[in-house]
Parts: structure tokens; C-alpha cells; sequence
């Protein structure tokens, strides 16, 4: 039965004394023995709502996204941050390198699409969508498998795609190794890289879900001119592709840097990514 047909609206179970004041754990049901967790803040009625999800492996509390969401919430906007599952029941930890990793991109999709439904029918309006690193391509991932869904606008903090990491022939030969191992119906777990972690147990298929969304895909869905786009990154970043930037920014996508800041976007630098995603949202059509 595919992941969609087993997802069931979203469950408020209360306010656990561990929430920030004013904000309520949801909980999204996947099947009869897994759920997924959001926080969410409701806000005022004539401000937008946003949807923001963390990067690759971590959770809504991840520092970066926590801030940023406690931050607008406290302007008035409905914010919503989702934790993806990766295949774990209510998990609200990181998933380790080390973890056996059957969690698929279509999977991540399936989740964010019930919660972005579920942000634009609590509260009237087409959500904002912003991703730390690799959750900016999951949201990619959402927008090409969903271009009916109703969204303002799409943010993207410290952007990445999958591959970046890793060598450009060593990728190319792990996905041949995948695609060899499909062929022979063997989906099995084997060893992969991906992202920062090296080595990353997974099976042919979920190595595949993910590692097919490359430079070049995730620049043709966020590129595509369907909603305005953002790009905002530390100009201390290491990590960051400079030349994908430029094709960006060449694209059309609008791309600003935040003096000082890492990939992290740390305390440090916390007002600074705040005041731009607040400058950048206040005149939202939809505020």
C-alpha cells in the first residue's frame, strides 16, 4: 500500500510542559505504530503561516530552526516545524550516521504534504516553505510531486543538494552500484555515503530517492518561476557550492548573504538570519 494512503489528518494532544508558552505538539499519524511530531505556534489571522523544516537528520529543535521559529512566532505568524519520522516512531532525536537508514525521499514528501495541507486549512492561506540545508530540497521534493499545491513562497537557509559532499565520480559510481543492485531485484541493505555521513546504511532504493535530486534537478524546480524564491547563506559557509549560488542568482533566484555566518548560522549570527526572513516575509501578499 504506497505511504500516502496511510496518512491520517494530524491529532493535538495537548501543551506538555516542555513547549515554549503559547505553542502545542502535534502529531501526524503514518501507520497503526508510527507517528510523526510538530510544534506548532498559532498566529494572527492577517499574518502569513510558514513551514519550517530542518536539515538532514535533525529535528525541529535543531538550534537554527528553534530560534527562527520562536522568533516569528513572536511577530505573529502561525509557525509550524515539523519533525520528518525517517521511519521512527515519534522520534525526537537526530538520527546518528551510524542508524540503519530505510527512510526514503518519498516518504519525507508524503509527511510534508500532509502538513502543509494541514498548515493552509487551520489557517486559510497558502503557507511559506523554508528549509535549512537538505530540508530546502525535500520541500523541492514536495513542490515537483505536488505543482498543485497553494504555497507563497519558498526560503532556502544554507541550500544544499545531495552529492555535494561527496566526489563527483565516487556519487556517480554509488548510484551505479544502486541501480545495478535494483536491476537484480536486490534491495538489500548495503554501505552508501551521503551528505556528511560516510559510510550510510541504506537500502539501493531509499539511497536512490535521495541521491537522484542533484545540483541539476533541485535548480529546475526552485528556478521554474512558480513562486518567488530565496536564497540566504553564511558568507563563512565551507561547505556551500559558490558556483551553484551563481547559477542561481543567474536564474533568477534572489540570493543574499549573511556577513560572518557558517553553514550553521549560529548564535552568533541569529539576529542577523532573523531580521533577513522577517525583511523578506513581511510583505508577503498573503500579510
Amino acid at each position: 500500500m504506497p505511504l500516502t494512503s496511510l496518512i491520517v489528518w494530524l491529532l493535538l494532544i495537548g501543551l506538555p510542559t516542555t513547549l515554549q508558552a503559547g505553542s502545542a505538539r502535534m502529531e501526524l499519524a503514518i501507520s497503526q505504530d508510527r507517528a510523526a511530531q510538530a510544534e506548532y505556534w498559532p498566529g494572527a489571522v492577517d499574518r502569513p503561516a510558514i513551514l519550517i523544516l530542518h536539515g538532514w537528520l535533525q529535528t525541529h529543535d535543531f538550534p537554527a530552526v528553534r530560534r527562527l521559529a520562536e522568533g516569528l512566532a513572536g511577530e505573529g505568524f502561525s509557525v509550524l516545524t515539523p519533525s520528518l519520522s525517517l521511519g521512527l516512531d515519534r522520534r525526537q532525536q537526530g538520527l546518528d550516521c551510524a542508524a540503519i537508514h530505510t527512510h526514503s525521499m518519498q516518504q519525507d514528501v508524503a509527511e510534508l504534504h500532509a502538513w502543509a495541507g494541514w498548515l493552509s486549512k487551520r489557517t486559510g492561506k497558502p503557507p511559506i516553505l523554508i528549509g535549512h540545508g537538505s530540508g530546502g530540497v525535500q520541500l523541492a521534493a514536495l513542490l515537483e510531486a505536488h505543482p498543485d499545491l497553494a504555497v507563497d513562497q519558498l526560503l532556502l537557509v544554507s541550500p544544499s543538494y545531495f552529492g555535494e559532499e561527496q566526489a563527483a565520480d565516487r556519487f556517480s559510481a554509488m548510484r551505479k552500484h544502486a541501480h545495478d543492485a535494483l536491476r537484480r531485484s536486490d534491495n538489500a541493505l548495503d554501505v552508501y555515503a551521503l551528505q556528511f555521513c560516510n559510510p550510510y546504511s541504506t537500502t539501493a532504493a531509499a539511497f536512490l530517492s535521495y541521491s537522484e535530486w542533484g545540483r541539476d534537478r533541485m535548480q529546475q524546480i526552485v528556478a521554474d518561476g512558480r513562486m518567488p524564491v530565496t536564497v540566504i547563506f553564511g558568507d563563512r559557509d565551507k561547505d556551500i557550492d559558490r558556483d551553484w549560488l551563481a547559477a542561481l542568482r543567474d536564474a533568477g533566484v534572489s540570493v543574499h548573504a549573511v556577513a560572518g555566518a557558517n553553514h550553521l548560522l549560529d548564535l552568533a549570527n541569529a539576529s542577523d538570519l532573523f531580521d533577513r526572513v522577517l525583511h523578506l516575509i513581511a510583505g508577503s501578499r498573503h500579510g
